[in-house]
This record gives C-alpha cells, structure tokens and sequence, in this order.
C-alpha cells in the first residue's frame, strides 16, 4: 500500500512530464554546446576576455528585460505556446553563431539567446508546477532539472568533439538540428492543462502588478538567491572557465569533457535534492547550496592542476545541481498557479541582472589582473549575496520591529 503524501512514482511519470524532460534535455544539450566553447569561439574570432564578459553580458540583459513579460504572457496565453517559441529560438540562435564571421555578428544570437531561455527552461518549470501535485512537486521538479543537467553534460561533450574534429561551427548546426526535435516534441504532444485553458479564472496582472509580486519576502530572497547563482554561472564558469582552461593548456575537447563530469554530477543529485527537499525543505537546501558553489568557485581559482579542476568544477556542479532543484521546489511551494508565471518571470528576471552584470565584470577583471582573481572576487560577492538573503529570511529583531508602533507604546501614558 502506497504511503500516504507520496505519490506513486508511476504517476510522475505521465506522458507531459516524461516529453518536457525530454524536451528540455535537448534544448540543455545546445546550451552545453554554448558554455563549453562559444568563449573560445569568440576569442578565435578576435573578441577579447573582456569583450567575451561583454557578448555573454548581453544574453543576461535581454533575459532581465524580458523575464516578465514572457512569464505574464504564458499566464496569458498558456505555457506550451511560449514554450515552443523559446525553442525555435534556441535553435535559431545555433543558426546565428555557426554564420558568425566576426565577434560583432555574435551579438543578435547572444540577444536572442536571454529571450529563448526565459520562454524555454524557466516556463517550463511553470508549466511543470501547473501539472502535477503537491505531493509529485519534489520527485517531479528533480526529473525536470536532472533533464537539464543530462543535456548539459552530452553539450560539452559533443560541442568539444565536433570542435577539434569539424571545427566549432559544425558543433552549432548540430545543436540546431538537435533544437528543431525539441521543437517537435512540444508542438506535438504537450498541450495546456485545464486550468490554463480556462483564461478568464486568471487575473490578468499589468506589467506594474507583476514588478509588485517581487516585493513578496519569499520571492525575494530566493530571487538574491538566483542573480548570486547567475552570477556565479555565466560570469566564472560559462565565460572565464573555458578561458582559464586554455591559458593552462588545456584542448577544447578536455574542456568539453570536464564540464561534461561536472554537469553528470549536477544531474546526480538533482532527483535526491528534490526528494530531500520535501523532507527537510526547500530553503535550507538553498542555503546549503549557496555556500558550497561559493567554496567551489574560491577553489577553481586556487589550483592549475587538471585534476583538481576537475573536481572543483564537479562540486560547483553538485551545489548549483542542488540550487536548482531545491530553487524551483521553492517558488512553486510559494505561488499559485493564477500568478505563477509572472513570479517566475520576477526570478528569472533578477537572474538576468546576475547574468549581465557578471560577465562585464568578471571578464574586465580577468583583462586588468587575472582570471583567478575574477573567480575570487566571485565567490566572495557569492557571500555577500547569501548573506542578504538571510537578513531576508531571518531578520533580526529589530528589522521586525514597527518603530511608529514602538513609539507611540513608548508615549503611552
């Protein structure tokens, strides 16, 4: 007999679920083909590290100003359409870097890149929270986010191969060929669950009403939590990483394969991070998270061993691994489903401040002093970071304090 409040485990996996993981699994391939050789790919074609901080910078800044609109407009219109949109974006970016003849060309796919992954991977997390039941949500939002590190992992892998053999511009058309089967997926089996199809029981939020969401504390803190994990991603190692490597002499191929490693170990504790987020919580998890990538990042800086940077890099992927799963768990536990796209957008949004904010300057540090220093400094605003989020979470008493309440106490007479 099943337990009670947990759901059978063949009940998560129906038809949607199994097809979104599937689908994000091959949009996260192009993004692991994207991490683990467009910085290369740029400096070949004359960018500096500084310039490259500036070319990823952009996808964080198109993701900041869109986050909200698209996370409303899938509250509008359904989850599935803007969905499918995301991807054919995704795919068209692969399109846009394989024509690239110089750094400047490299910057409407890097544009198009923020709006396809806001629309591909986190409305697909709405989606998800749409679907399936309080009691399915940790199990369910693992498979989810274990499908994006699995995709991430095969990315490098295949990225840096099909770059040392073919060259990196046959590595994005097959990232677009693989993009157009995730299209398909989506087109042809995920469809609206009932509650989206019914428009008129959701609010239709103004664009001012879906800013005012983020003024939930909940949404807040973990919001720090992901511009600090943007920060850490796109800034240390999607842009400076790959960099670093080759300044230590190692091939794109061995690159590819460590983010490989780090992305199976992400994957590896995504699905025990979401069962274990139901048992202990989502936000202490999100803690734990935060000060293991920060540790991880201190780390890759200190050492030039191959070896050790590999294993850095796999527990940076533990801890983001475990971010993202506990991360989603979170603000599903803390939306409902009327706003729950224009919560995510918020997120999304802060997230996107992270990733534009993080290559600029990282990548002017990496040019001024070094890209180990870049990583230093990177961990330490890490901290500072979860800091905030703590004051968020647990303020001190007398954060929680009224002072006009204290004060007219105080003149009572």
């Amino acid at each position: 007999m099943e337990q009670p409040g947990r759901p059978p485990i063949r009940t998560v996996f129906r038809t949607q679920i199994v097809v979104l993981c599937l689908a994000i699994f091959l949009i996260d391939v192009l993004a692991g083909i994207i991490g683990a050789t467009f910085s290369i790919f740029a400096k070949d074609l004359g960018a500096t590290v500084f310039v490259v901080g500036l070319l990823t910078s952009i996808s964080g800044l198109t993701a900041l100003f869109s986050s909200i609109p698209i996370g409303s407009l899938s509250d509008r219109i359904g989850r599935s359409r803007v969905m499918l949109a995301g991807m054919v974006a995704y795919t068209l970016v692969m399109v846009l870097f394989a024509i690239a003849p110089s750094p400047a060309f490299l910057i409407p796919g890097r544009m198009l890149m923020g709006v396809a992954g806001v629309g591909s991977f986190w409305i697909a997390s709405a989606y998800l929270g749409d679907i399936v039941t309080p009691q399915e949500r940790g199990i369910a939002f693992g498979l989810l986010t274990t499908s994006m590190g699995l995709g991430f992992g095969v990315g490098p892998l295949l990225g840096g191969f099909v770059a040392d053999t073919l060259g990196m511009r046959w590595g994005f058309m097959i990232g677009a060929a693989i993009g157009l089967v995730a299209v398909a997926l989506v087109r042809i089996w995920l469809w609206e669950p009932p509650r989206q199809k019914t428009a008129l029981a959701r609010p239709k939020l103004s664009f001012r009403d879906n800013l005012r969401i983020g003024a939930d504390r909940s949404l807040l803190a973990i919001s720090i939590g992901s511009f600090i994990l943007s920060f850490s991603f796109d800034g240390a190692i999607s842009t400076l990483f790959p960099l670093y490597g080759k300044e230590l002499g190692l091939t794109t191929a061995a690159i590819g394969t460590m983010f490989a490693l780090r992305a199976v170990a992400s994957s590896s504790i995504r699905l025990p991070g979401g069962a274990l987020a139901g048992r202990i919580g989502s936000r202490k998890l999100v803690i734990i998270a935060v000060l293991i990538e920060a540790t991880a990042i201190a780390g890759i800086a200190s050492t030039e061993s191959h070896r050790a940077l590999t294993l850095w890099l796999m527990l940076e992927g533990l801890a983001f691994g475990v971010f993202l799963t506990s991360s989603q768990a979170y603000l599903a536990e803390n939306t409902v489903a009327a706003s729950r796209g224009a919560a995510i957008g918020f997120y999304s949004m802060i997230g996107g401040v992270g990733s534009t904010v993080a290559p600029l300057v990282l990548g002017f540090v990496g040019d001024v002093a070094s890209i180990s220093t870049a990583f230093y400094i990177g961990a330490g605003f890490m901290l500072a970071g979860l800091a905030a989020m703590l004051l968020i979470w647990f303020p001190p008493a007398i954060m929680r304090t009224d002072p006009l309440k204290s004060l007219s106490v105080t003149h009572d007479p």
